[in-house]
């Protein structure tokens, strides 16, 4: 089974609102996502079944949600839910997500995930995040943020 990639805009705020609720304790409402996507330069990426596909599931699988400002872009979710977890997807997620910011003009990428997120930060270092700060006692567990960040190269045109 394969996926499509969609652009996601201010009308699937709803949709990433429950999704987001599904995956953190501390889930973005719903005012919340649509505002973000309708502020300059932030896009999103939704992973669902090919539509042709006779699967019986037809529900959305995951998204990623970030924003490019100047040369600067920044991942500010990327989630996968549970059923559809370690198979890939959210490396496919995040490898489209960095494309998009070096077409957008970025140079470097930031993201920060929770220190206690083994799977995550392993993810991130396989392809090319290494830490460069932390914000301590960051989420309202106290779990320390990790910063990460990515050079981008600029694209071959």
């Amino acid at each position: 089974m394969s996926d499509d990639f969609l652009p996601i805009d201010p009308v699937h705020a709803t949709l990433l609102a429950g999704m987001h609720r599904i995956c953190f304790a501390e889930p973005w409402e719903e005012r919340a996502m649509r505002e973000l996507l309708a502020m300059p330069g932030a896009y999103g990426i939704l992973a669902a079944p090919k539509p042709k596909e006779k699967t019986g599931d037809q529900r959305p699988k995951g998204f990623i949600l970030c924003r490019v400002a100047g040369d600067e872009a920044e991942v500010l979710t990327l989630m996968v839910l549970p059923p559809y977890r370690r198979c890939g997807l959210a490396k496919q997620l995040l490898v489209r997500a960095i494309d998009a910011a070096r077409h957008a003009g970025a140079s470097v990428l930031f993201l920060e995930v929770a220190a206690d997120n083994g799977g995550a930060r392993a993810l991130y270092s396989s392809e090319g995040f290494e830490q460069v700060g932390c914000r301590p006692r960051y989420y309202n567990n106290a779990v320390d943020a990790m910063v990460m960040r990515r050079l981008l190269v600029p694209s071959q045109k």
